[in-house]
């Protein structure tokens, strides 16, 4: 009997919290105070009544019946006034600054707040989190967070409902920052959550807040997508998204039949342009006067560039165009001597 009770430990390989031990993140209360306990340090005093008066609302919610209530619906309350302490001890600190730093350590080390929850309020997207149960994927049957992290313009008509495991509506940002905090099952609210949300949370001091509206069609495939995930394994979604891509394709081919992508009015503004000339040697009324004034030893005109432009003349083409008598390729001498004579003779 005279024995110091010895804390068992808990057995290699096996959770803690599954041996009766505390699970990270769950409620504790604040340490009993003994004559060992270390001396509070100074203003302690201004705020101990406010700390009273939350460990006298976590009794009664404790003691508070819950017949007619549902299993998970008695521990709302407490989870509320758990985040209500430690909201007081964070923006005391934080917030007003006023308390110091000895202080706000020696009431995290008493467990007047919970240290997690307000390291995850330091972090974006996370101000205003409920509790850590909410984001807790191993208590879900689905491996997902909880419902009050899905914002409420997010949501459809009929899922505004508070969540099993903490009583909270919704604890995203902006929602909550509205409010100065999460939207409780308790707490005032709109008949119309979700078209409150995309209206920009309005309230009695602020105007709504303008959102980025996504564009015509996306609620369409974000559905679509959402129906396919809980199909499973997200059968036919792979052979839609081929088809898609296969017919964006044949539509870039069929814009490239002419070496270009053209629009509606092209055709006719190019025509309009060129005034009907045709490019390369299929004009031969322009290379004649290019080769005409290459022979004179005059400088042949610029010749234009870019589209409408008439093909430069090759090295073949000068010489057929500085003299016609030339010998044809694979003619012989003799043969075109011969040639010669029988001209010289007829004259």
């Amino acid at each position: 009997q005279g024995r110091a009770r010895v804390r068992p430990i808990a057995p290699s390989g096996a959770r803690p919290w599954a041996q009766g031990f505390a699970q990270p993140g769950a409620h504790q209360m604040p340490r009993i105070r003994t004559l060992n306990t270390k001396k509070a340090p100074e203003g302690f005093d201004d705020v101990a009544p406010q700390l009273e008066e939350f460990a006298q609302q976590m009794r009664d919610a404790v003691n508070e019946p819950h017949e007619g209530k549902r299993r998970n619906e008695a521990t709302w309350p407490i989870t509320k006034i758990h985040y209500e302490r430690s909201r007081y001890i964070y923006e005391l600190f934080y917030k007003k600054k006023a308390i110091s730093r000895e202080l706000y350590d020696w009431l995290l080390l008493e467990k007047f707040a919970d240290a997690n929850l307000i390291a995850k309020w330091k972090k974006p997207g996370y101000e205003y989190l409920c509790s850590l149960t909410a984001i807790d994927k191993r208590n879900s049957n689905f491996s997902t967070t909880a419902i009050c992290r899905v914002p409420l313009h997010l949501r459809k008509a009929g899922s505004v409902g508070p969540s099993v495991t903490t009583g909270c509506i919704s604890c995203a940002s902006q929602e909550a920052g509205r409010l100065g905090g999460p939207l409780w099952w308790d707490s005032p609210r709109p008949a119309d959550l979700v078209g409150w949300a995309k209206a920009g949370c309005p309230t009695a001091d602020k105007p709504g807040k303008k959102r980025k509206l996504a564009p015509d069609g996306d609620d369409e495939e974000l559905e679509a997508r959402a129906a396919a995930l809980r199909r499973g394994a997200g059968a036919g979604t792979r052979d839609e998204e081929a088809a898609e891509l296969g017919s964006l394709v044949a539509a870039l081919r069929g814009g490239q039949a002419g070496g270009s992508l053209r629009g509606p009015g092209d055709d006719g503004e190019f025509e309009a342009e060129s005034d009907g000339d045709i490019t390369g040697d299929e004009n031969p009324g322009k290379a004649k006067a290019a080769s005409a004034a290459a022979g004179a030893g005059r400088e042949a005109p610029p010749t234009p560039t870019g589209r409408g432009a008439p093909a430069t003349p090759t090295g073949g083409d000068k010489v057929a165009a500085a003299g016609e008598g030339a010998p044809a390729a694979g003619q012989s001498a003799e043969a075109q001597g011969a040639a010669d004579g029988s001209d010289a003779s007829d004259g």
